[in-house]
């Protein structure tokens, strides 16, 4: 393959030295981006009305809902990538003239690789870039660090008079001293743009809507805790927590003049799908030559393969333990706790009378107490530590699955320039060094977005299994005591020294 034009960008460190002060000065010129004039063209729905339309039915989506053991819902979304079209008569930017595009898709792969951007890119619109570190592979360059976000609670209310029912959730980015309001539809708003942007980015689903009870205390506080895991790894991509869409969704008041122009501005955005590829800047060099690119795409797909039956396979142990804990062992502790107590009553009787025969009821029924007490800790426990753990499983089960999407596009992009080659007639007067560079730039994508996956899933399971068992230290810790407790309240009652019936036990 033809080397890339030296118009790209060659930067060969990783930079890792962040100010804080760079990401909020950015993020409030994308908030200042997206103050669009109110008398903007309208997309096929107003939205001069109150925000408070954003419903079910003003955003249809298709969703399949799945529904594990463990009570915990994530949405199935198959979504396209590039599914909106435009008007077919697009600018050159290299001429004055109007060219009609063949393609139906003019945010589609076929229009980038033969005419680049259908409009020309400003200095403003680049905003992200992809350098080359030590090993010489493409990384995502990130100019300002990660930062976390907290779902600070929720709250049930209604419109229309009461007769709909929705939940809002109080977000606040910690970069950010503002708190905003958003329900799930505002979430399932933000992942469409996400999806529809960004072509060779990983966005994980949602976690999915409830058929019945998403009004319930436990489920709200359930999705809480998987929406903020979600904003969380959106918030630490290098591309994604920098966007403007997303930014402006942890910003903006509902409701605010600013925040319907920009909902109007992403949902007209101009770089989505493969135009997002105009705006980057990567490396001057290829990544590798075509034959090794297809080679390392096809073992990171099989390995995702492996990776992703090995998460479900951990997640279906996880939710089998955490049914065991809350149903079976909860029950049969607990059902053991009050046979002892039986048991301990039984001896307290004036004919079974005997020495110390008061003190083995009270320490029979502690014991008894105790086991009651197990029980119900084997009950909880897995909301401390099973579950949250199952989450993160789940989270990473979706962007496993979203991999081979992404291996796709590289694939397809491959298939295409090689179309070009044996088929000139198709590159519509377009020659095949001018579309060298830009067949590069999706490679320098997807290779950026798999290193970092393989980045991520080192940090993220790190404190995933260490968070795990530090709470189940804890968890058992607490069990040790109980039972020590328990021991000790048979302390009271002295050893008959001439009973032998510590050494027939032990034989």
């Amino acid at each position: 393959m033809p080397a890339p034009s030296s118009s790209y960008v060659n930067q060969n460190s990783y930079v890792n030295q962040y100010n804080p002060q760079t990401f909020i000065s950015t993020a409030n010129s994308m908030s200042q981006n997206y103050n669009a004039p109110v008398n903007s063209v309208r997309s096929n729905r107003s939205y001069e009305e109150d925000d408070s339309e954003f419903s079910d039915e003003d955003q249809p989506t298709n969703n399949t809902t799945t529904i594990n053991t463990n009570g915990s819902f994530y949405a199935n979304k198959e979504k396209s990538r590039t599914n909106t079209s435009i008007s077919s008569a697009v600018s050159n930017p290299g001429s004055s003239a109007t060219i009609k595009l063949k393609s139906k898709n003019s945010y589609g792969l076929d229009v980038f690789l033969l005419h680049g951007s259908v409009k020309k890119v400003l200095d403003g619109d680049k905003f992200s870039s992809i350098i080359l570190n030590e090993q010489r592979q493409s990384i995502w360059k990130r100019v300002s660090p990660s930062y976390e976000i907290q779902i600070l609670g929720y709250q049930s209310d209604k419109k229309y008079h009461g007769v709909k029912k929705f939940t809002s959730y109080e977000i606040q980015a910690k970069i950010f001293p503002q708190r905003v309001k958003r329900r799930y539809n505002h979430f399932d708003w933000l992942h469409d743009r996400l999806v529809e942007k960004y072509p060779n980015i990983c966005i994980p689903p949602l976690p999915g809507k409830a058929v019945t009870g998403n009004f319930d205390d436990e489920f709200l506080s359930k999705r809480k805790s998987q929406l903020e895991l979600w904003l969380n790894k959106m918030a630490s991509h290098p591309v994604v927590g920098q966007s403007e869409v997303f930014v402006h969704f942890l910003q903006c008041d509902e409701g605010s003049s600013k925040w319907k122009a920009g909902k109007r501005k992403a949902e007209k955005d101009d770089y989505r799908g493969a135009q997002w590829f105009c705006t980057l800047t990567v490396p001057g060099e290829s990544v590798d030559t075509t034959n090794a690119i297809k080679e390392k795409v096809d073992k990171f797909s099989r390995a995702c393969s492996n990776l992703e039956n090995c998460v479900k396979n951990v997640s279906t142990s996880l939710e089998k333990i955490s049914a065991i804990n809350s149903s079976v062992l909860r029950k049969e502790y607990v059902h053991l706790g009050k046979k002892l107590d039986d048991f301990g009553l039984a001896l307290n009787n004036d004919s079974l009378e005997a020495p110390f025969n008061h003190e083995l009821t009270d320490a029979l029924i502690t014991t008894g107490n105790t086991y009651t007490q197990i029980g119900n800790m084997f009950g909880e426990q897995p909301k401390t530590d099973i579950n949250p753990l199952l989450d993160r499983f789940h989270l990473y089960k979706g962007i496993i699955q979203q991999m081979p999407e992404i291996v796709q596009l590289e694939k397809q992009s491959i298939q295409t320039y090689e179309e070009f080659q044996t088929k000139p007639e198709k590159l519509e007067g377009r020659s095949l060094m001018e579309i060298a560079p830009r067949r590069e730039i999706i490679s320098h994508v997807t290779f950026a977005e798999i290193n970092q996956f393989n980045r991520d899933k080192v940090d993220d399971f790190n404190e995933y299994m260490k968070s795990f068992l530090q709470q189940q230290i804890t968890f058992y810790t607490e069990i040790t005591e109980c039972l020590k407790r328990a021991h000790a309240s048979f302390d009271k009652i002295p050893i008959n020294k001439s009973s032998n019936f510590n050494s027939s036990f032990r034989r």
